[in-house]
């Protein structure tokens, strides 16, 4: 492999233009194949890696969308799913907020990053699936992600639901008055 790196290398230093142009198909093939590979990784990562997996494919830019575009297509397993939904959406593609929004409902993934995402960007349906996994939140037991909801929601201008506000109150009132 490094070998075939340093020929690709050398015929992208070249004054050919033919050399130069096959120099530069074959950095391409080699570029797509590196993201299917590390997008790939996404999807057999163990569970607690694979954020910082999609970490590091959001950092890799936008050479993994295609990448990450096929594999939402196929119903994998739904956090990996979820997360390469996110990374696509926080990288301007709308195909996986379907996902996203599911993800939301059915309490998959990240849903605090999930819900301010979508909450920004102002996509519709985003306030019922939130309030809709506020309501499945235990606030008691993750008042921090309650938290994150509410503002999602507070930014989507959809009022507050006041069992969960009350819930916020009584477990974490140093987070209850920002409400």
């Amino acid at each position: 492999m490094e070998m075939q790196i340093e020929v690709i290398f050398a015929k992208l230093e070249s004054d050919d233009l033919t050399v130069l142009a096959t120099g530069l198909d074959e950095a391409k093939t080699l570029v797509d194949q590196l993201a299917q590979r590390s997008v790939s990784a996404l999807f057999t990562a163990s569970p607690e890696n694979r954020f910082a997996v999609a970490d590091k494919l959001f950092a890799m830019g936008p050479a993994v969308i295609p990448a990450l575009e096929s594999r939402i297509e196929s119903e994998e397993e739904p956090e990996s799913t979820t997360h390469a939904a996110l990374i696509l959406f926080m990288r301007g593609s709308r195909k996986g907020v379907p996902r996203l929004i599911r993800s939301l409902k059915d309490r998959v993934g990240p849903i605090g990053a999930i819900a301010s995402a979508l909450a920004s960007a102002k996509v519709p349906g985003a306030s019922e699936a939130i309030a809709e996994a506020l309501t499945r939140e235990t606030v008691r037991k993750d008042p921090y992600t309650a938290v994150t909801l509410l503002e999602a929601l507070r930014d989507l201008e959809t009022p507050l639901p006041n069992e969960a506000l009350q819930q916020l109150g009584e477990s974490a009132p140093h987070l209850r008055r920002f409400f």
